[in-house]
């Protein structure tokens, strides 16, 4: 029986990720080309279709394709709603791709990080599992859930922005224009913010003021730096309060952390996020959840899986 194949894209600020890979996640080609944000966005669709046409030319029984764009996402439509670092709004990239194509292919658009959840049922550390929670901690935090195997969807296509909660109306200004949001502590922009705030207050810090950055303070918290030692003890414990609510709330099985950002201190975080989900979270629920890093590390690949998760959900109806 002949292979069958996906296509999985990317799209980020900066570059565009494709690949084609199977059904069990192994990866066939991929190819990777500069966003060039400032294009206007019909140009982007170009660029993408005939990447996506050179890839139907070569491989056989593709079944279809599967994006992941930033920001609130009409999946229903294929609509990217406001994807502000690519200045789309409300664009019909399902639509624009299909005109585009030598041959039609079914196409999914989704949210970014409804996309790492997606991908980590297939792919990585959810396989197995109908119920769980995925939150993305890179230079924001997103978050998506995953309920009896379907993506919680929400009214404005805008769910599970647990980013932008407020822990503390008094706290620094996000950019979504609260104060003291979840994403102002556990972040790599929340790092730099809350070094910066606090910088006086250490003048014992080797953190160069002139160069404040999430590298820097992961460097030097791993020498006991006080500074960057207070800024990853303030992220661990925003961190297990918002595991705490997502464990009292969806009562999943597994809490998936995913992200650079995570991935590259958690070591430094764990112990105390722990200690705060113990004190915070609903006793039943939380014997019943599990903490696990997230094991897919292709975005693109997660995409791809959008293919075979739709297909399966729309079996469901």
């Amino acid at each position: 029986m002949q292979q069958e194949l996906t296509i999985g894209l990317d799209v980020g600020g900066t570059k565009m990720a494709f690949v084609v890979a199977d059904r069990d996640g192994n990866i066939c080609e991929e190819t990777t080309i500069p966003t060039i944000s400032d294009n206007h966005y019909e140009i982007t669709l170009d660029r993408i279709a005939y990447q996506i046409n050179q890839y139907v030319s070569r491989f056989e029984n593709i079944k279809g394709i599967g994006i992941g764009v930033p920001g609130p996402v009409d999946s229903k439509n294929g609509i990217a709603l406001n994807a502000v670092n690519l200045l789309w709004k409300n664009i019909p990239i399902s639509e624009g791709i299909q005109q585009r194509l030598t041959q039609p292919l079914p196409i999914y658009v989704e949210n970014d990080v409804n996309v790492g959840a997606i991908g980590e049922q297939l792919f990585g550390a959810a396989k197995g599992k109908s119920n769980y929670v995925y939150l993305a901690i890179g230079t924001g935090l997103g978050g998506a859930v995953m309920l009896d195997n379907k993506i919680m969807r929400g009214t404005s296509y805008s769910e599970m922005e647990i980013g932008h909660v407020s822990v503390d109306p008094n706290g620094r200004l996000c950019t979504c224009g609260l104060h003291g949001c979840v994403e102002m502590s556990i972040s790599g922009k929340g790092f730099v913010s809350n070094a910066v705030q606090h910088y006086a207050e250490f003048p014992e810090s080797q953190i160069p003021e002139d160069t404040i950055t999430t590298h820097e303070i992961i460097k030097c918290a791993r020498t006991g730096d006080p500074l960057a030692q207070f800024v990853i003890d303030e992220a661990a414990t925003v961190l297990g309060i918002a595991c705490s609510w997502c464990i009292t709330l969806f009562n999943p099985s597994q809490i998936i952390l995913g992200g650079g950002l995570i991935h590259a201190t958690y070591d430094l975080i764990q112990d105390k996020m722990m200690n705060e989900i113990q004190q915070r979270a609903y006793d039943q629920n939380r014997e019943a959840t599990s903490i696990t890093l997230s094991k897919l590390t292709d975005a693109a690949l997660g995409a791809s899986a959008l293919v075979w998760y739709h297909k399966q959900d729309e079996q469901r109806l």
